[in-house]
């Protein structure tokens, strides 16, 4: 039989689609807390409303973006947007279209959010490729 914890953590990547330290760790340290967390998460951004999932999580990636986020945090909201419906194509062009106000930064942590989910195969765009 699952624990209180153990079912709301369940709930917490459900209701998302993804879950991360934060989520572990508020549910070690009082699961009510994580309780409180996802009731209103649920509330306010994942139930339903005149924005569908799909555009609720392109914002948050480029709010994520503007924040200057880390890209975990960044990568979760693309991988959400695209469960929610959106193509890759459409998450790189929010990217680019809102990178291009945001600058240099916030650009390259959303291109390194959407590498990460899309092409995990390409060696990331923050590495160094040459000194001299």
């Amino acid at each position: 039989m699952a624990t209180d914890k153990e079912r709301e953590l369940e709930r917490t990547t459900a209701a998302r689609g993804f879950r991360y330290g934060l989520h572990d760790f508020l549910a070690e340290m009082d699961v009510e807390l994580l309780k409180r967390h996802n009731d209103e998460v649920e509330a306010h951004y994942l139930d339903e409303s005149l924005l569908d999932r799909k555009t609720k999580e392109i914002l948050m990636v480029v709010a994520y973006m503007a924040e200057k986020e880390v890209i975990p945090k960044i990568q979760m909201h693309v991988h959400a947007a695209h469960r929610a419906g959106a193509t890759p194509e459409e998450i790189m062009e929010a990217i680019n279209l809102i990178g291009g106000v945001l600058g240099a930064v916030g650009k390259a942590k959303g291109i390194e959010a959407w590498r990460a989910v899309f092409r995990p195969d390409i060696p990331t765009v923050e590495r160094i490729v040459e000194l001299r």
